[in-house]
């Protein structure tokens, strides 16, 4: 009984380490950086390979110091890349899950509101059921967030999410293009009760293309960051006030030095 008991804690450890690993890798993606990353080290920790940046001032420098004074302790080594590309890079040996922890904080802080927007909406649709990575288009000066086409099955996972009625869904077949218009416009619906108004069109497919392509799709109008967040929150509360556990609202992070 004490062996299965070890073993059951054991594998929890792992699972635990390995989505730690997961969330910095996560926050890494949406920071934009150079990087590899794997587990390793001692156990719960991991090895950061990672390219300086201009937006992450602690990555130059003595930046085993600049952890230290954020509560992380690493091993950091350096070490000049080849050519065609000149230059350096960091490795990080971070020993346990705090530090790892510790360092997704200190990443996330620094990202700007479009990077933390999007991140916060990834993190929402991954808690529905619907994970995708949410795309970053730049035009002119502006940062706007994509979350890309939804598929029949994820778009009514988003609609249930968002409130939206069950007896409409009951009353509509989403293979005939009319109908799946009109869910578009009941969708528009339940996200404009949020506080949005983003365009919601739908993509129908032909049947000759639907065996290649698939079903019927949406596609979302641009969100701007606010937007984002919002739509992030509401899909988070409205799960929490479905029985999930209770989640914090998505609010700027301190950005260190």
């Amino acid at each position: 009984m004490t062996n299965l008991l070890t073993t059951a804690a054991d594998d929890a450890d792992t699972t635990s380490a390995a989505a730690t690993t997961r969330a910095l890798k996560l926050v890494l993606e949406y920071a934009g950086l150079g990087f590899e990353l794997e587990e390793g080290g001692a156990p719960g920790g991991c090895r950061l390979r990672l390219t300086p940046s201009a937006a992450h001032p602690w990555t130059r420098g003595n930046v085993r110091a600049r952890l230290l004074a954020e509560g992380i302790a690493a091993e950091v080594a350096r070490f000049e890349q080849p050519l065609p590309c000149p230059g350096h890079e960091l490795l990080l040996l971070l020993p346990s899950e705090q530090e790892v922890r510790a360092l997704g904080r200190l990443f996330e802080a620094r990202l700007t509101e479009a990077q933390n927007a999007a991140l916060q909406l990834h993190r929402a649709l991954v808690h529905i059921g619907t994970e995708r990575h949410v795309d970053i288009q730049t035009m002119g000066d502006r940062a706007l967030i994509d979350i890309g086409m939804f598929d029949t099955d994820a778009a009514t996972v988003l609609f249930r999410s968002l409130g939206g009625d069950e007896a409409v869904l009951c009353g509509l077949d989403l293979a005939d293009w009319h109908d799946h218009e009109r869910f578009a416009r009941e969708l528009e619906r339940v996200i404009s009760a949020t506080g949005q108004a983003p365009l919601v069109e739908s993509v129908p497919t032909c049947g000759h293309c639907r065996g290649r392509r698939g079903g019927n799709s949406i596609r979302f109008d641009f969100l701007d960051a606010d937007d984002a967040l919002l739509l992030a929150d509401t899909l988070l509360r409205a799960a929490a006030s479905a029985g999930s556990a209770q989640v914090p609202r998505h609010l700027p992070a301190r950005r260190p030095l």
